[in-house]
């Protein structure tokens, strides 16, 4: 099999346990926002905010560093194995260390026991990190896709039991541990295969790879803050309520679809590193990632922007009816934040994790302050907007220092893998709003007007996409009907 036929078989099983773990989270959030209190949705969120910063230093981009290197030796993985669990105990004593100190930043009493019960995760998660890694190595996305999606149901199972037996923020929290130890069980019974780890630990032979992940996980965590600090900021400053109605527009607009994106990225992130050497390919393949990216993502993000008061009624109820402007800013910043998520895959692959690092860092030096102003100014869509402001305004300097950095001079490809996508989108989107104003919701109701709303959308967004003549719509259009003819010769059609 070539390389990029597994590409394209990974992108297959990627895109399966995506849109199914996507789907399955859709419906867990929907389901708690009816069944929580603002409060209670509240505090996991906050939990949920304490538990992502730690994982950003969970294996300090041992993981990717073990997919981008070409040769590794075993006793070098037994050494890496054993560093991620000792990165897992410290990082698990930190939370459990420092709970009390979460409670008191957020105002939140009950928060200390919340994020003590979510740092027993960091006991468990490491045992399974380095199989992953392993298994991406070898293009085996196919099992890590089976793996994410029997994880995915049992945490949905598990948090809706627990929410229905009335444990409020703890729900969330007990899935989550329950999703862990089933991810990690299943990674060790299917890794193994790969390498197992022996009782040697040597420092000296993760030095080189944590010259590589340091930096990563310093990206990460200013990644982090470029994300959730909108976030952590409403929760300190506006109270759980808030922080609750704003992060289930942050989860819609920008999380969900954000989620697509590894789709891409995490198949292509190995096939990156392969050709790191050849700038001609590795340009071509980056903008043509970046096409289909956005190509996925502005539909979603662009038609929830248009019918985001009928969607929020009738996924979460009308007590979140308030965050539906929220929402409407959050799918712009969606938008751009899609178009510099391939960016990362792009500089770990070719070792230019510390450029990534200084622009990030630079983006979230001008995020800080414009978020806190927001806040103050205007709450919940103050810090939307000051997230909105700051993504539009560097986006061209990604490019100038990023991109043209590793791929050369190539503005008019960046531009075309943007624009294509987006007047792809605005028929859709024009569509949908003069249906929106034609329909009546209190004579039809949010439900039928939602339906109504999406299938238009959709069928606009087909015929577009079949007519368009673009050389992105016709290598996607390619990929589809290839997939399709295998599955039809797969069960004996014509």
């Amino acid at each position: 099999m070539s390389l990029r036929e597994k590409a394209i078989s990974g992108a297959k099983w990627s895109a399966a346990s995506m849109i199914s773990i996507i789907s399955v989270q859709f419906l867990q959030v929907a389901i708690l926002a009816h069944l929580l209190k603002p409060g209670q949705l509240g505090l996991a969120s906050m939990v949920s905010l304490v538990t992502t910063l730690a994982d950003m230093f969970l294996d300090m981009g041992l993981s990717t560093a073990i997919v981008q290197r070409k040769n590794v030796a075993p006793n070098e993985l037994s050494s890496l194995y054993w560093l991620n669990v000792l990165f897992g105990a410290v990082l698990g004593g930190i939370l459990l260390a420092g709970s009390g100190l979460a409670a008191w930043f957020f105002s939140e009493p009950e928060l200390k026991t919340l994020v003590a019960l979510a740092a027993l995760m960091f006991f468990v998660s490491p045992h399974g990190l380095l199989y992953q890694s392993l298994m991406a190595r070898e293009l085996m996305f196919d099992m890590l896709s089976k793996i994410e999606v029997a994880s995915s149901m049992v945490l949905f199972i598990t948090t809706l039991v627990a929410a229905l037996r009335g444990y409020g923020a703890y729900s969330p929290v007990i899935g989550a541990l329950t999703a862990a130890v089933c991810r990690v069980v299943l990674l060790n019974l299917n890794g193994r295969k790969l390498h197992k780890p022996g009782l040697h630990f040597r420092l000296s032979e993760t030095r080189s790879y944590l010259s590589f992940g340091v930096f990563q996980a310093m990206d990460s965590m200013v990644n982090y803050l470029n994300s959730n600090f909108g976030g952590i900021v409403a929760g300190r400053a506006l109270g759980a309520a808030t922080l609750g109605g704003y992060n289930l527009a942050l989860n819609c607009a920008v999380n969900f679809p954000a989620r697509l994106n590894p789709f891409f990225t995490r198949v292509l992130f190995p096939v990156f590193s392969i050709i790191q050497d050849d700038t001609a390919k590795l340009r071509q393949n980056y903008y043509k990632l970046t096409g289909f990216i956005a190509m996925f993502n502005f539909p979603l993000v662009f038609g929830l922007m248009v019918v985001a008061p009928d969607f929020v009624v009738c996924m979460f109820g009308e007590k979140w009816l308030w965050a539906t402007p929220v929402l409407r800013v959050l799918c712009l910043v969606g938008a751009f934040r899609c178009l510099g998520n391939p960016v990362a895959s792009l500089m770990m692959a070719t070792a230019n994790i510390r450029v990534s690092f200084w622009f990030n860092l630079m983006k979230t030096v001008a995020m800080l302050p414009a978020i806190i102003i927001g806040a103050y100014l205007g709450g919940a869509l103050g810090v939307a907007i000051a997230l909105f402001a700051v993504e539009a305004m560097t986006i061209l300097p990604m490019y100038r220092f990023m991109l043209k950095r590793v791929l050369g001079p190539s503005f008019g490809e960046f531009l075309n893998a943007c624009f294509v996508p987006l007047r792809m989108t605005m028929p859709m989107v024009a569509s949908v709003l003069i249906a929106s104003e034609l329909l009546d919701a209190s004579s039809t109701g949010h439900v039928l007007r939602l339906i109504a709303e999406v299938t238009l959308g959709a069928v606009v967004f087909g015929v577009t996409f079949v007519l368009d003549r673009s050389l992105l719509c016709a290598e996607i259009r390619g990929i589809v009907f290839k997939m399709v003819r295998k599955a039809a010769l797969r069960h004996g059609l014509q």
